[in-house]
Protein backbone atom coordinates (compact mmCIF):
# COMPACT_ATOMS: atom_id res chain seq x y z
CA UNK A 1 0.00 0.00 0.00
CA UNK A 2 1.33 3.79 -1.00
CA UNK A 3 1.98 5.23 2.21
CA UNK A 4 2.03 8.63 0.68
CA UNK A 5 -1.54 10.47 0.62
CA UNK A 6 -2.97 13.71 -0.24
CA UNK A 7 -3.32 16.52 2.59
CA UNK A 8 -6.35 18.50 2.74
CA UNK A 9 -4.92 21.39 4.30
CA UNK A 10 -3.19 23.86 1.66
CA UNK A 11 0.08 25.20 3.19
CA UNK A 12 0.38 29.09 2.56
CA UNK A 13 3.75 30.79 3.00
CA UNK A 14 4.26 34.44 2.86
CA UNK A 15 7.15 35.11 0.55
CA UNK A 16 8.63 38.67 0.22
CA UNK A 17 6.17 40.07 -2.35
CA UNK A 18 3.14 38.44 -1.21
CA UNK A 19 1.37 34.72 -0.21
CA UNK A 20 1.46 31.71 -2.64
CA UNK A 21 -0.62 28.63 -1.61
CA UNK A 22 0.75 24.98 -2.41
CA UNK A 23 -0.45 21.93 -1.87
CA UNK A 24 0.94 18.93 0.82
CA UNK A 25 1.64 15.04 -0.15
CA UNK A 26 3.17 12.61 2.25
CA UNK A 27 4.64 14.99 4.33
CA UNK A 28 5.87 17.58 1.77
CA UNK A 29 4.65 20.57 0.85
CA UNK A 30 4.45 21.01 -2.65
CA UNK A 31 4.88 24.81 -4.38
CA UNK A 32 4.64 24.85 -8.72
CA UNK A 33 4.96 27.72 -10.93
CA UNK A 34 6.84 30.46 -8.53
CA UNK A 35 7.65 33.05 -10.73
CA UNK A 36 10.56 35.07 -9.28
CA UNK A 37 11.16 37.24 -12.72
CA UNK A 38 10.17 39.13 -15.50
CA UNK A 39 11.89 40.38 -18.80
CA UNK A 40 11.55 42.09 -22.02
CA UNK A 41 12.55 40.31 -24.70
CA UNK A 42 15.98 40.02 -25.39
CA UNK A 43 16.55 42.45 -22.00
CA UNK A 44 18.16 41.32 -18.58
CA UNK A 45 15.65 40.01 -15.92
CA UNK A 46 13.85 41.98 -13.13
CA UNK A 47 12.50 41.14 -9.67
CA UNK A 48 8.66 40.99 -9.76
CA UNK A 49 6.16 43.01 -8.52
CA UNK A 50 4.32 42.44 -5.05
CA UNK A 51 0.81 41.32 -5.32
CA UNK A 52 -2.14 41.53 -3.00
CA UNK A 53 -4.43 37.90 -1.61
CA UNK A 54 -2.90 35.13 -1.79
CA UNK A 55 -1.71 32.96 -5.50
CA UNK A 56 -2.12 29.49 -5.73
CA UNK A 57 1.26 27.31 -6.78
CA UNK A 58 -1.03 24.44 -7.88
CA UNK A 59 0.40 23.69 -11.76
CA UNK A 60 3.49 23.55 -13.36
CA UNK A 61 4.69 26.87 -14.54
CA UNK A 62 5.53 27.88 -18.39
CA UNK A 63 8.69 26.65 -19.63
CA UNK A 64 10.75 28.47 -22.09
CA UNK A 65 10.10 28.19 -25.69
CA UNK A 66 11.57 25.52 -28.05
CA UNK A 67 13.08 25.30 -30.93
CA UNK A 68 13.39 21.27 -31.38
CA UNK A 69 10.74 18.91 -31.62
CA UNK A 70 10.27 16.67 -28.92
CA UNK A 71 11.63 13.39 -29.58
CA UNK A 72 10.80 11.23 -26.15
CA UNK A 73 12.87 7.92 -25.36
CA UNK A 74 11.31 4.92 -25.43
CA UNK A 75 8.73 4.81 -22.37
CA UNK A 76 10.87 2.59 -20.33
CA UNK A 77 13.90 4.95 -20.53
CA UNK A 78 12.49 7.92 -19.04
CA UNK A 79 9.23 9.35 -19.08
CA UNK A 80 9.23 12.82 -20.62
CA UNK A 81 6.32 15.57 -19.43
CA UNK A 82 5.07 17.79 -22.05
CA UNK A 83 4.52 21.17 -20.89
CA UNK A 84 3.56 24.37 -21.71
CA UNK A 85 5.54 26.77 -23.76
CA UNK A 86 6.16 30.48 -22.77
CA UNK A 87 8.59 33.72 -23.97
CA UNK A 88 7.47 34.29 -19.72
CA UNK A 89 8.99 31.42 -18.31
CA UNK A 90 10.97 32.56 -15.40
CA UNK A 91 9.45 30.45 -12.54
CA UNK A 92 10.77 27.83 -10.04
CA UNK A 93 9.09 24.86 -8.14
CA UNK A 94 9.91 23.88 -4.20
CA UNK A 95 9.30 21.11 -2.27
CA UNK A 96 9.47 21.24 1.41
CA UNK A 97 9.08 18.43 4.33
CA UNK A 98 7.44 19.01 7.38
CA UNK A 99 9.10 18.60 10.33
CA UNK A 100 12.66 17.74 11.08
CA UNK A 101 15.22 20.47 10.62
CA UNK A 102 14.46 23.98 11.92
CA UNK A 103 16.84 25.31 9.08
CA UNK A 104 17.04 22.89 6.29
CA UNK A 105 19.76 22.59 3.07
CA UNK A 106 18.63 23.48 0.23
CA UNK A 107 19.38 21.89 -3.18
CA UNK A 108 18.43 23.55 -6.33
CA UNK A 109 17.96 21.31 -9.24
CA UNK A 110 19.15 23.40 -12.82
CA UNK A 111 17.99 21.41 -15.83
CA UNK A 112 20.40 20.20 -19.01
CA UNK A 113 19.43 20.58 -22.52
CA UNK A 114 22.66 22.70 -23.16
CA UNK A 115 21.52 26.28 -23.25
CA UNK A 116 18.55 25.45 -26.20
CA UNK A 117 16.27 22.92 -25.34
CA UNK A 118 15.01 21.12 -21.52
CA UNK A 119 12.85 22.22 -18.87
CA UNK A 120 12.72 21.95 -14.70
CA UNK A 121 10.04 19.02 -15.45
CA UNK A 122 11.45 17.56 -18.55
CA UNK A 123 11.43 14.12 -17.05
CA UNK A 124 9.26 12.20 -14.47
CA UNK A 125 12.22 11.56 -12.53
CA UNK A 126 12.83 14.93 -12.23
CA UNK A 127 10.62 15.42 -9.34
CA UNK A 128 11.87 16.49 -6.08
CA UNK A 129 9.66 14.89 -3.29
CA UNK A 130 11.55 11.62 -2.75
CA UNK A 131 14.93 13.71 -2.12
CA UNK A 132 13.23 16.17 -0.28
CA UNK A 133 11.27 13.41 1.91
CA UNK A 134 14.49 11.55 2.27
CA UNK A 135 17.02 13.85 3.18
CA UNK A 136 14.96 16.34 4.97
CA UNK A 137 15.85 19.19 2.64
CA UNK A 138 14.21 21.63 0.80
CA UNK A 139 14.34 20.84 -3.56
CA UNK A 140 14.12 23.74 -5.52
CA UNK A 141 13.87 23.67 -9.64
CA UNK A 142 14.02 26.48 -11.90
CA UNK A 143 13.13 27.00 -15.77
CA UNK A 144 14.33 30.48 -17.57
CA UNK A 145 14.90 31.12 -20.86
CA UNK A 146 16.78 29.55 -23.28
CA UNK A 147 18.37 29.32 -27.17
CA UNK A 148 16.99 32.45 -29.13
CA UNK A 149 15.05 33.91 -26.37
CA UNK A 150 18.08 33.25 -23.83
CA UNK A 151 21.23 33.76 -26.00
CA UNK A 152 20.94 35.78 -29.33
CA UNK A 153 23.50 38.23 -29.31
CA UNK A 154 22.66 41.07 -30.38
CA UNK A 155 25.12 43.23 -29.67
CA UNK A 156 26.00 44.46 -32.69
CA UNK A 157 22.52 46.30 -32.74
CA UNK A 158 22.66 48.92 -29.76
CA UNK A 159 23.76 49.18 -26.47
CA UNK A 160 20.49 47.80 -25.14
CA UNK A 161 21.13 44.78 -26.53
CA UNK A 162 24.93 43.94 -25.40
CA UNK A 163 23.53 41.77 -22.89
CA UNK A 164 21.29 39.43 -25.01
CA UNK A 165 23.43 36.56 -25.48
CA UNK A 166 23.61 36.11 -21.38
CA UNK A 167 20.23 36.79 -20.38
CA UNK A 168 19.40 33.11 -20.10
CA UNK A 169 21.89 32.95 -17.06
CA UNK A 170 20.72 36.30 -15.97
CA UNK A 171 17.68 34.38 -15.05
CA UNK A 172 19.30 32.16 -12.90
CA UNK A 173 21.13 34.65 -10.82
CA UNK A 174 17.63 36.55 -10.33
CA UNK A 175 16.04 32.83 -9.27
CA UNK A 176 19.04 32.79 -6.82
CA UNK A 177 18.78 35.86 -5.29
CA UNK A 178 14.66 35.02 -4.79
CA UNK A 179 15.53 31.92 -3.05
CA UNK A 180 17.79 33.60 -0.83
CA UNK A 181 15.71 35.91 -0.09
CA UNK A 182 12.36 33.38 0.41
CA UNK A 183 13.94 30.49 1.38
CA UNK A 184 13.75 30.35 5.39
CA UNK A 185 9.71 31.41 5.12
CA UNK A 186 9.87 27.22 3.07
CA UNK A 187 12.26 25.96 5.69
CA UNK A 188 15.25 26.93 4.14
CA UNK A 189 18.82 27.97 5.31
CA UNK A 190 19.87 30.56 2.95
CA UNK A 191 23.42 30.41 4.02
CA UNK A 192 23.34 26.29 3.18
CA UNK A 193 22.52 26.58 -0.33
CA UNK A 194 23.63 23.75 -3.31
CA UNK A 195 23.31 24.47 -6.81
CA UNK A 196 23.43 20.84 -9.04
CA UNK A 197 23.02 20.61 -12.71
CA UNK A 198 22.81 17.84 -15.14
CA UNK A 199 24.42 18.25 -19.10
CA UNK A 200 23.84 22.07 -19.72
CA UNK A 201 22.46 22.60 -16.31
CA UNK A 202 26.26 21.48 -15.24
CA UNK A 203 27.51 24.24 -17.64
CA UNK A 204 24.82 26.54 -16.28
CA UNK A 205 26.50 25.73 -12.53
CA UNK A 206 29.75 26.50 -14.02
CA UNK A 207 28.49 29.86 -14.87
CA UNK A 208 26.71 31.03 -11.90
CA UNK A 209 30.22 29.70 -10.33
CA UNK A 210 31.56 32.58 -12.34
CA UNK A 211 29.18 35.70 -11.82
CA UNK A 212 30.13 37.56 -8.83
CA UNK A 213 26.27 38.49 -8.96
CA UNK A 214 25.34 34.91 -8.15
CA UNK A 215 28.52 33.95 -5.68
CA UNK A 216 26.81 35.35 -2.50
CA UNK A 217 23.58 33.07 -2.86
CA UNK A 218 25.11 29.61 -2.95
CA UNK A 219 28.01 27.65 -0.91
CA UNK A 220 28.92 24.86 -3.22
CA UNK A 221 28.51 22.93 -6.63
CA UNK A 222 27.46 19.60 -8.51
CA UNK A 223 28.36 19.03 -12.14
CA UNK A 224 27.23 16.07 -13.89
CA UNK A 225 28.23 15.15 -17.29
CA UNK A 226 28.76 19.24 -18.27
CA UNK A 227 31.45 20.80 -17.61
CA UNK A 228 32.50 23.44 -20.66
CA UNK A 229 35.91 23.09 -22.15
CA UNK A 230 36.47 23.97 -25.90
CA UNK A 231 37.78 20.18 -26.13
CA UNK A 232 34.23 19.05 -25.02
CA UNK A 233 32.09 21.95 -26.46
CA UNK A 234 32.38 24.79 -29.50
CA UNK A 235 32.44 27.77 -26.68
CA UNK A 236 32.06 31.14 -28.54
CA UNK A 237 33.83 33.81 -28.62
CA UNK A 238 31.08 36.07 -29.65
CA UNK A 239 32.40 35.77 -33.20
CA UNK A 240 29.99 33.37 -34.40
CA UNK A 241 27.02 33.74 -32.26
CA UNK A 242 27.22 37.35 -33.68
CA UNK A 243 27.23 36.08 -37.55
CA UNK A 244 24.28 33.62 -36.37
CA UNK A 245 22.23 36.54 -35.19
CA UNK A 246 22.91 39.22 -38.32
CA UNK A 247 21.87 36.20 -40.78
CA UNK A 248 18.89 35.95 -39.00
CA UNK A 249 18.17 39.58 -39.17
CA UNK A 250 19.12 39.66 -41.93
CA UNK A 251 16.66 37.02 -42.69
CA UNK A 252 13.71 38.91 -41.24
CA UNK A 253 14.80 42.00 -43.19
CA UNK A 254 15.53 43.58 -40.01
CA UNK A 255 18.68 46.33 -39.48
CA UNK A 256 20.32 48.55 -37.25
CA UNK A 257 17.70 51.17 -38.39
CA UNK A 258 15.15 49.43 -37.48
CA UNK A 259 15.93 46.68 -34.67
CA UNK A 260 13.03 47.41 -32.57
CA UNK A 261 10.69 45.22 -34.89
CA UNK A 262 13.07 42.49 -33.41
CA UNK A 263 10.60 43.09 -30.33
CA UNK A 264 7.33 42.10 -32.35
CA UNK A 265 8.49 38.98 -34.66
CA UNK A 266 6.87 35.81 -33.31
CA UNK A 267 8.57 33.02 -32.18
CA UNK A 268 7.96 30.65 -34.89
CA UNK A 269 9.19 33.27 -37.21
CA UNK A 270 12.33 33.61 -35.33
CA UNK A 271 12.86 30.12 -35.31
CA UNK A 272 12.08 29.76 -38.95
CA UNK A 273 15.13 32.29 -39.38
CA UNK A 274 17.60 30.30 -37.31
CA UNK A 275 17.08 27.28 -39.62
CA UNK A 276 17.95 29.29 -42.65
CA UNK A 277 21.04 29.82 -41.35
CA UNK A 278 21.91 26.24 -40.94
CA UNK A 279 23.05 27.05 -37.23
CA UNK A 280 23.63 24.45 -34.69
CA UNK A 281 21.52 25.64 -31.60
CA UNK A 282 23.80 22.83 -29.67
CA UNK A 283 26.56 24.99 -29.98
CA UNK A 284 25.02 27.55 -28.28
CA UNK A 285 26.23 29.10 -24.98
CA UNK A 286 26.85 31.97 -22.98
CA UNK A 287 29.54 34.42 -24.41
CA UNK A 288 32.11 36.31 -22.42
CA UNK A 289 31.41 39.83 -21.75
CA UNK A 290 31.11 42.54 -19.41
CA UNK A 291 28.73 40.40 -17.41
CA UNK A 292 29.97 36.83 -18.17
CA UNK A 293 33.98 36.79 -18.22
CA UNK A 294 33.69 32.97 -19.74
CA UNK A 295 33.86 29.30 -18.40
CA UNK A 296 36.35 28.07 -15.56
CA UNK A 297 38.51 25.75 -18.40
CA UNK A 298 39.10 28.12 -20.72
CA UNK A 299 39.38 31.71 -18.10
CA UNK A 300 40.26 30.23 -15.21
CA UNK A 301 37.67 30.15 -11.97
CA UNK A 302 37.04 33.58 -10.87
CA UNK A 303 38.71 34.29 -7.52
CA UNK A 304 35.10 34.58 -5.37
CA UNK A 305 34.23 31.06 -6.14
CA UNK A 306 37.76 29.90 -5.26
CA UNK A 307 36.62 28.00 -1.45
CA UNK A 308 32.95 26.70 -2.87
CA UNK A 309 33.62 23.37 -2.85
CA UNK A 310 32.28 21.44 -5.89
CA UNK A 311 31.71 17.90 -7.37
CA UNK A 312 32.64 16.78 -10.88
CA UNK A 313 30.51 13.66 -12.53
CA UNK A 314 30.66 11.53 -15.47
CA UNK A 315 29.18 8.90 -16.60
CA UNK A 316 31.12 5.58 -18.42
CA UNK A 317 28.27 5.64 -21.25
CA UNK A 318 27.35 9.25 -21.85
CA UNK A 319 26.45 9.57 -26.03
CA UNK A 320 27.47 6.62 -27.46
CA UNK A 321 28.07 5.98 -30.63
CA UNK A 322 27.76 2.41 -30.88
CA UNK A 323 25.59 1.31 -33.90
CA UNK A 324 24.90 -2.25 -32.38
CA UNK A 325 20.88 -3.77 -32.62
CA UNK A 326 19.34 -5.30 -29.50
CA UNK A 327 19.73 -8.52 -31.65
CA UNK A 328 23.62 -8.07 -32.45
CA UNK A 329 24.18 -7.21 -28.58
CA UNK A 330 22.97 -10.10 -26.98
CA UNK A 331 25.03 -12.21 -29.44
CA UNK A 332 28.26 -10.90 -28.58
CA UNK A 333 27.39 -10.96 -25.24
CA UNK A 334 27.81 -14.55 -25.91
CA UNK A 335 30.92 -14.38 -28.73
CA UNK A 336 34.36 -13.32 -27.07
CA UNK A 337 36.07 -14.19 -30.25
CA UNK A 338 33.18 -11.54 -31.89
CA UNK A 339 33.71 -9.12 -29.53
CA UNK A 340 37.51 -8.77 -30.36
CA UNK A 341 36.58 -8.69 -33.94
CA UNK A 342 34.27 -5.76 -33.64
CA UNK A 343 36.34 -3.83 -31.53
CA UNK A 344 39.49 -4.32 -33.85
CA UNK A 345 37.22 -3.37 -36.77
CA UNK A 346 36.57 -0.34 -34.96
CA UNK A 347 39.41 0.85 -33.53
CA UNK A 348 42.08 -0.23 -35.78
CA UNK A 349 46.10 -0.78 -35.33
CA UNK A 350 44.81 1.42 -31.77
CA UNK A 351 42.46 -1.66 -30.38
CA UNK A 352 45.21 -3.58 -28.34
CA UNK A 353 46.02 -0.71 -26.35
CA UNK A 354 42.98 0.38 -26.11
CA UNK A 355 41.78 -2.61 -24.74
CA UNK A 356 44.78 -2.91 -22.20
CA UNK A 357 43.87 0.23 -21.13
CA UNK A 358 40.55 -0.31 -20.78
CA UNK A 359 41.03 -3.40 -18.71
CA UNK A 360 43.56 -1.77 -16.49
CA UNK A 361 40.96 0.96 -15.39
CA UNK A 362 37.85 -1.26 -15.41
CA UNK A 363 38.91 -4.63 -14.89
CA UNK A 364 35.24 -5.64 -13.43
CA UNK A 365 34.13 -4.63 -16.98
CA UNK A 366 33.22 -6.35 -20.33
CA UNK A 367 35.17 -5.18 -23.09
CA UNK A 368 32.81 -4.57 -25.32
CA UNK A 369 31.91 -1.72 -23.12
CA UNK A 370 35.30 0.07 -24.43
CA UNK A 371 32.94 0.76 -27.41
CA UNK A 372 30.47 2.38 -25.32
CA UNK A 373 33.03 4.65 -23.47
CA UNK A 374 33.23 8.65 -23.22
CA UNK A 375 35.86 11.05 -23.38
CA UNK A 376 33.96 14.20 -24.04
CA UNK A 377 32.31 14.88 -20.91
CA UNK A 378 34.75 12.82 -18.70
CA UNK A 379 37.97 15.16 -20.51
CA UNK A 380 35.80 18.37 -20.17
CA UNK A 381 35.22 16.99 -16.12
CA UNK A 382 39.23 16.25 -15.71
CA UNK A 383 40.19 19.87 -17.03
CA UNK A 384 37.59 22.01 -14.86
CA UNK A 385 38.82 20.03 -12.13
CA UNK A 386 42.22 21.21 -12.97
CA UNK A 387 40.84 24.53 -13.07
CA UNK A 388 39.58 24.52 -9.44
CA UNK A 389 42.26 23.51 -7.80
CA UNK A 390 44.93 25.80 -9.69
CA UNK A 391 42.86 28.42 -8.09
CA UNK A 392 43.68 27.27 -4.69
CA UNK A 393 39.99 25.29 -4.32
CA UNK A 394 40.91 22.12 -2.02
CA UNK A 395 37.74 20.35 -1.78
CA UNK A 396 36.85 19.41 -5.30
CA UNK A 397 35.69 15.92 -5.76
CA UNK A 398 35.26 13.33 -9.10
CA UNK A 399 33.34 10.14 -9.46
CA UNK A 400 32.50 8.43 -12.69
CA UNK A 401 29.42 6.23 -12.76
CA UNK A 402 30.11 2.90 -14.66
CA UNK A 403 26.79 0.98 -13.60
CA UNK A 404 25.81 -1.56 -16.16
CA UNK A 405 21.97 -1.48 -16.73
CA UNK A 406 19.64 -4.19 -18.23
CA UNK A 407 19.15 -2.04 -21.33
CA UNK A 408 20.04 -3.17 -25.12
CA UNK A 409 22.05 -6.06 -23.62
CA UNK A 410 23.22 -4.47 -20.55
CA UNK A 411 25.28 -1.23 -21.49
CA UNK A 412 26.91 1.06 -19.27
CA UNK A 413 24.79 3.81 -17.81
CA UNK A 414 23.90 6.80 -20.23
CA UNK A 415 23.86 10.60 -20.10
CA UNK A 416 21.38 11.54 -17.22
CA UNK A 417 20.93 8.11 -16.08
CA UNK A 418 22.65 8.57 -12.63
CA UNK A 419 19.67 11.64 -12.15
CA UNK A 420 16.92 9.14 -11.36
CA UNK A 421 19.15 6.95 -9.05
CA UNK A 422 20.41 10.32 -7.16
CA UNK A 423 16.28 12.04 -6.80
CA UNK A 424 15.80 8.58 -5.49
CA UNK A 425 13.30 8.18 -8.98
CA UNK A 426 14.77 4.89 -9.95
CA UNK A 427 11.20 3.33 -10.26
CA UNK A 428 10.24 6.34 -12.77
CA UNK A 429 12.55 4.88 -15.39
CA UNK A 430 12.05 1.31 -15.45
CA UNK A 431 14.90 -0.01 -16.79
CA UNK A 432 17.59 1.57 -14.01
CA UNK A 433 14.88 -0.03 -11.18
CA UNK A 434 16.43 -3.87 -11.39
CA UNK A 435 15.56 -5.82 -8.33
CA UNK A 436 18.09 -5.31 -5.50
CA UNK A 437 20.99 -3.22 -7.67
CA UNK A 438 18.50 -0.57 -8.60
CA UNK A 439 17.88 0.59 -4.96
CA UNK A 440 21.27 0.24 -3.65
CA UNK A 441 22.80 2.19 -6.75
CA UNK A 442 19.97 4.86 -5.27
CA UNK A 443 20.86 4.41 -1.76
CA UNK A 444 24.66 5.04 -2.98
CA UNK A 445 23.90 8.01 -5.25
CA UNK A 446 21.50 9.67 -3.50
CA UNK A 447 22.69 9.77 -0.06
CA UNK A 448 26.51 10.96 -1.83
CA UNK A 449 24.23 13.96 -2.56
CA UNK A 450 23.04 14.58 0.50
CA UNK A 451 25.68 14.29 2.38
CA UNK A 452 27.55 17.62 0.75
CA UNK A 453 24.26 19.33 0.12
CA UNK A 454 24.64 18.88 4.15
CA UNK A 455 28.24 19.90 4.85
CA UNK A 456 30.24 20.15 1.61
CA UNK A 457 31.79 16.31 2.07
CA UNK A 458 30.21 13.78 -0.24
CA UNK A 459 32.12 10.66 1.87
CA UNK A 460 29.30 8.16 3.05
CA UNK A 461 29.09 4.79 4.41
CA UNK A 462 28.06 3.56 1.27
CA UNK A 463 31.58 4.02 -0.51
CA UNK A 464 35.15 4.20 0.66
CA UNK A 465 37.68 7.11 1.65
CA UNK A 466 37.00 9.51 -1.28
CA UNK A 467 39.74 12.17 -0.76
CA UNK A 468 39.27 15.53 -2.75
CA UNK A 469 41.82 16.16 -5.91
CA UNK A 470 45.26 17.40 -5.53
CA UNK A 471 48.06 18.61 -7.34
CA UNK A 472 48.45 16.28 -9.97
CA UNK A 473 46.11 13.32 -8.36
CA UNK A 474 42.73 12.84 -10.17
CA UNK A 475 41.10 11.30 -7.27
CA UNK A 476 38.24 9.60 -9.05
CA UNK A 477 35.79 7.68 -7.14
CA UNK A 478 34.69 4.73 -9.26
CA UNK A 479 30.88 4.24 -8.50
CA UNK A 480 29.10 1.29 -9.44
CA UNK A 481 28.42 -2.55 -7.69
CA UNK A 482 31.61 -2.02 -6.03
CA UNK A 483 32.65 1.28 -5.61
CA UNK A 484 36.42 2.45 -5.44
CA UNK A 485 38.68 5.24 -5.19
CA UNK A 486 41.35 5.33 -8.23
CA UNK A 487 43.84 8.32 -9.37
CA UNK A 488 44.65 9.19 -13.01
CA UNK A 489 43.35 5.96 -13.91
CA UNK A 490 41.98 6.65 -17.05
CA UNK A 491 43.96 9.68 -18.61
CA UNK A 492 46.04 8.05 -21.46
CA UNK A 493 42.89 5.87 -22.04
CA UNK A 494 40.80 9.07 -22.92
CA UNK A 495 43.28 10.27 -24.68
CA UNK A 496 44.06 7.98 -26.87
CA UNK A 497 39.94 7.10 -27.45
CA UNK A 498 39.14 10.68 -28.18
CA UNK A 499 41.49 10.26 -31.43
CA UNK A 500 40.34 7.40 -32.22
CA UNK A 501 36.71 6.76 -31.79
CA UNK A 502 33.73 7.98 -34.18
CA UNK A 503 32.97 11.16 -32.79
CA UNK A 504 29.40 11.91 -31.48
CA UNK A 505 27.00 13.69 -33.62
CA UNK A 506 24.21 15.03 -32.06
CA UNK A 507 20.96 14.96 -35.07
CA UNK A 508 18.70 18.24 -34.24
CA UNK A 509 15.48 18.65 -35.85
CA UNK A 510 14.57 22.24 -36.05
CA UNK A 511 10.73 23.18 -35.71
Amino acid sequence: MNQYVFEEERPVVDTKCGKIRGIAYGGVNIFMGIDYAKAKRFQMPVEIEPWEGIKNAYQHGPISKQVLKLKPFYTYRGLHMLEEESEDCQNLNIWAPKGGAEKKPVFVWIHGGGFFGGNAFEEYSFEGANLARHGDIIFVSINHRLNILGHLNLDQYGEEFKDSPNVGIADLVVAMKWINENIAAFGGDPENVTICGHSGGGGKVQCLFQLKDAAPYFQRGIVLSGARSDEAYHLDDGTASRETAKKMMDYLGINKDNIQKVYDVPYEDLCEALKATGSNPFDWSPVPNDYFPGFPAEVGLMPFSKDKPIIYGSVLGEMPTVKLTYEEKLALNEDEEGKLAYLKDRYGDSCETLMELFRKAYPDHDILDLAYMDSRCRRAAVKSVRTHMKAGCNKVYNFLASYTVPEGGRIPIWHGGEVAYIFRNEDRVYVLNEEKYGQQYSETLSTMVLNFVRNGDPNCEYLPQWHPCEEDRINTMIIDRECREVTNHDLELVELFDKVNPKFVLNLDLK
